[in-house]
């Protein structure tokens, strides 16, 4: 999972700078939200300081930093929000992996997503299977609370590296 969020991140920060130049088919805005309707088709759709709507088709990929997705419509790839939420409606679907950093995810239906979900620092809301299925694909939710302990434990590990190398100067300085 680490692999795949560090992979997403560095997908994001180059689609990032190659969207802003606004290739035909493609939807890319700072701080103005997104809008597909009804009907429409977009290939790739992009958004940093605000929101995405989809309610028509996307054959490519979502990509929001500092904002929220709301899917009711089709997204081919796969959608990847930072900093924000993500809701997928019932009649929705997300077809490659869903990956939501510092934020929520709620969905209605586990068909709504055709690969995986992953939530990091927030929490993945959905509607409970019905008896008797399984979830195809992984759904992965780590809470804040886990995110926190998981950085104190790198603060202390850190510093456990770099404590001894301190205590060793301090004792050849009073020597001398």
């Amino acid at each position: 999972m680490p692999n795949f969020a560090l992979r997403s991140l560095v997908f994001t920060l180059l689609f990032a700078s190659t969207a802003l130049a606004q290739a035909p088919g493609n939807r890319a805005y700072v701080g103005e939200d997104v809008y597909v309707a009804s009907g429409q088709l977009v290939h790739n759709a992009m958004c940093v300081f605000c929101s995405v709507q989809v309610e028509g088709d996307v054959t490519g990929r979502v990509i929001v930093l500092f904002g929220s997705l709301n899917v009711t419509g089709q997204v081919g790839k796969g959608a990847t929000v930072i900093g924000g939420n993500a809701v997928v409606d019932s009649q929705a679907r997300i077809g490659g992996d869903t990956t939501v950093l510092g934020g929520n995810a709620v969905y209605e239906s586990d068909e709504s997503f055709g690969g995986s979900a992953y939530v990091l620092g927030g929490h993945l809301s959905h509607v409970p299977l019905a008896h008797g299925q399984v979830s195809a694909h992984p759904r992965l939710s780590l809470s804040p609370l886990f995110s926190v302990l998981l950085g104190v434990l790198v603060l202390v590990l850190l510093s456990a590296l770099f404590v001894p190398q301190v205590r060793r100067r301090i004792a050849v300085s009073q020597s001398s």
